[in-house]
């Protein structure tokens, strides 16, 4: 049988640490290298949902893609609710490994399965216009479309979410190179430049962030989901660790992390 070790080993070739941002917590983060690994729940974020669907899976380890908290400094005491999820993993005896930005930059990582989710031809990373790592993803449509037909492709190749798809710049033109980032993009908004795309999907772009850019680019956003543009790659994950260690369970989590319930539409009924 696998252990902990066993698994990380894998984990760390297929993403090596040295791709993770220097701010970043990645690796083991519960638990202990010898322990034996019987079953796995793959999951975007641990939480107090996603522990509880771990141990009515009999799963004894998680592998998150988020850390389960990232502190604004070393000296910071972790918020009680975190410390009381990492108690209830020891106590549990679930060991939790996380990756994270090694699994963003590294190549058949998170930006990967989002730029193969919408049916894009990769050419590079939006860092390095040369190398297929690094962060977000540029590639081409094989067919090319209208920017609201391409919004449409983008909502139906993401899971079910409550946040949906908005979508900014003209409805009509032709959508043709995508660059796109899983999870949080808006620090590669100005990187854009670098490159002849149409549109930009990525996650969590805020208000003056996006109308800056649509005042200075003629590139389109949709933004989408946090947890559902990084959740596609816990698929291509599951299938890494199946093939690496078939006596193994290993299951994907379709809890919905986002932190949003509903989704109302505004404004008065005509």
């Amino acid at each position: 049988m696998a252990n902990l070790g066993d698994v990380a080993t894998a984990i760390e070739n297929w993403y090596p640490k040295e791709l993770a941002e220097e701010w970043d917590l990645i690796g083991v983060a519960v638990g202990e290298s010898d322990q034996v690994v019987n079953s796995v729940l793959l999951v975007v974020d641990l939480t107090l949902e996603t522990l509880a669907e771990a141990k009515a899976l009999n799963c004894n380890l998680v592998v998150a893609h988020h850390p389960i908290y990232l502190p604004n400094s070393p000296e910071e005491i972790l918020p009680k609710r975190i410390q009381n999820i990492i108690t209830d993993c020891k106590e549990s005896q679930i060991s939790v490994y996380v990756a994270h930005t090694n699994a963003d930059n590294a190549t058949e990582g998170v930006s990967d399965a989002l730029a193969s989710a919408l049916g894009l031809e990769i050419n590079s990373s939006i860092t390095n216009r040369e190398l297929k790592t690094g962060m977000g993803r540029v590639g081409r449509l094989v067919t090319p479309t209208s920017l609201s037909k391409f919004a449409e492709l983008v909502g139906k190749a993401l899971p079910i979410n409550n946040f949906g798809t908005l979508v900014a710049g003209d409805l009509q033109k032709e959508v043709s190179v995508v660059a796109c980032c899983a999870g949080s993009g808006a620090s590669l908004l100005t990187e854009l430049a670098n490159h002849q795309v149409d549109v930009f999907v990525t996650a969590d772009l805020k208000h003056h962030a996006a109308i800056d850019h649509l005042q200075d680019s003629e590139i389109a956003l949709v933004n989408v989901s946090h947890w559902a543009s990084e959740w596609l790659w816990l698929n291509v994950l599951q299938r890494k660790l199946n093939r690496e260690f078939p006596a193994m369970k290993v299951h994907v989590s379709n809890l919905v992390t986002d932190a949003w319930d509903l989704h109302i539409s505004t404004g008065a009924t005509q």
